[in-house]
């Protein structure tokens, strides 16, 4: 039943697009034509419209919402859009038409990403978003009080990705390291005003700079609150056993500058289980010159493990750093050149960082980290990423050389493949 409602849908939807009666041309900045859907109920009307307890509302990024965010795409050029982009114009295919109009099927039916030509890749695509953000709602809407009516449950995001470094050796030989990358945002505003449900494979405590083949990729489970404007804390579990808890406060503005400089500062206080009391700060400076993205970023961080481990590093005969304490502290810096055409509607800092926000383009960067009594390490990456299926199947491509103190600065030779799926019920793709 459900395969044939899909057909004609799709059927509809196709005859639809093809009458032309009912679309309207938006041009962005740079030229390109973009058709979107108009229907004679305003967006402002539509985007106060909820759906009812127990039926999934349409994710934020789609129907009449994502024609008034085509037609802006001008006004977004002028700065005001997300954090990282001060030009940007939104990709045709991120903001699709509301086909619920088109062919009357309800909003559970449709998915964050329309487009007339489907495969097997976007039924299934929109298939598991939706049965998973509506499953989200049902559980959100069983906290909200009786006799009223429940918040708007907004979209979620899931981010599933699989990476494969190979590490190369002189003999031609390599190692594998496969790293997997998930990453949700699930909002619960029934549960919880501005609570946020998360699952993560990224370490907190980390390094934002840190390259995600070194890093602690335990899976982790918590929720996350904002209390204040750029405020927020989390608290949660590795899923380990026995279960590990952390928790952290994090302050995260954003500034934005003449001369499209932005400005990225955070600061993290936090508590591990395993490394203590510590604590965390950085710096993100990004400039724009047409496509090119100039990315300069400095942090530091330090916790009570770190700290006794340089002791005993510094005290053992047998280890590299004798003789040097680094007194439990590490510090990066790290600068990034690209040319980039497309980013990602990016909120997670760390991925900025590094060039994992970038959805179509180029980079190389290069990275330097130490202690308080040393450098450690210099790593310079060319990467690639690009996207494999329309907008949310991206593949990755990092050739890397470092050099290590630990290693006695032999060049030690490595490249990262991968790809990511973006399961997101709002904005993808920002062009510029």
């Amino acid at each position: 039943m459900y395969s044939i409602l899909r057909i004609l849908l799709i059927g509809l939807f196709a005859v639809q697009s093809l009458q032309g009666d009912d679309t309207t041309t938006a041009q962005d900045p740079k030229g390109e034509e973009s058709s979107t859907a108009v229907s004679g109920e305003s967006p402002a009307s539509k985007e106060k419209s909820s759906a009812p307890a127990g039926e999934t509302a349409v994710p934020a990024g789609k129907g009449a919402a994502s024609a008034a965010e085509s037609t802006a795409s001008a006004d977004e050029a002028s700065g005001s859009s997300a954090d990282t982009e001060d030009s940007a114009t939104l990709d045709s295919t991120a903001t699709p038409a509301d086909s619920s109009e088109v062919s009357g099927a309800e909003p559970s039916d449709l998915s964050p990403v329309i487009t007339t030509d489907q495969t097997w890749i976007d039924e299934s695509h929109s298939w598991l978003y939706n049965e998973s953000q509506e499953m989200i709602e049902w559980f959100d809407g069983l906290f909200a009080p009786d006799g009223t009516d429940p918040l708007k449950t907004p979209p979620s995001r899931f981010r599933l990705g699989l990476f494969a470094e190979f590490n190369l050796d002189e003999d031609k030989d390599f190692k594998l390291s496969p790293v997997i990358d998930i990453k949700t945002d699930i909002h619960l505003p029934n549960l919880e005003r501005r609570l946020k449900l998360f699952i993560s494979t990224r370490d907190p405590t980390a390094l934002p700079d840190e390259n995600i083949a070194d890093a602690n990729n335990e899976l982790r489970v918590g929720a996350t609150r904002d209390f204040f404007k750029n405020w927020n804390t989390s608290i949660g579990v590795k899923a380990r056993w026995p279960p590990e808890a952390f928790a952290n406060v994090e302050w995260a503005p954003t500034y934005k500058l003449p001369r499209m400089w932005t400005l990225y500062p955070k600061v993290k206080p936090f508590w591990d289980s395993e490394k203590g009391f510590g604590g965390m700060g950085s710096m993100i400076a990004d400039k724009w010159s047409k496509r090119w993205l100039f990315r300069q970023v400095v942090s530091g961080k330090w916790d009570q493990k770190s700290y006794d481990d340089d002791k005993n590093d510094a005290n053992d005969p047998d280890n590299y750093q004798y003789g040097q304490d680094g007194e439990g502290y590490r510090w990066s810096l790290s600068s990034v050149i690209g040319f980039v055409p497309a980013l990602l509607d990016e909120r997670d800092y760390g991925r900025r960082v590094g060039g994992a926000d970038v959805a179509d383009g180029w980079g190389l960067r290069g990275r330097i980290d130490g202690n308080l009594a040393q450098t450690l390490q210099y790593d310079l990456t060319l990467f690639r990423k690009g996207p494999l299926y329309k907008d949310f199947v991206f593949y990755v491509i990092a050739p890397e050389v470092s050099w290590e103190r630990s290693a006695n600065w032999k060049a030690e030779y490595s490249v990262q493949i991968g790809f990511e799926v973006l399961l997101w019920g709002d904005r993808t793709i920002i062009r510029r």
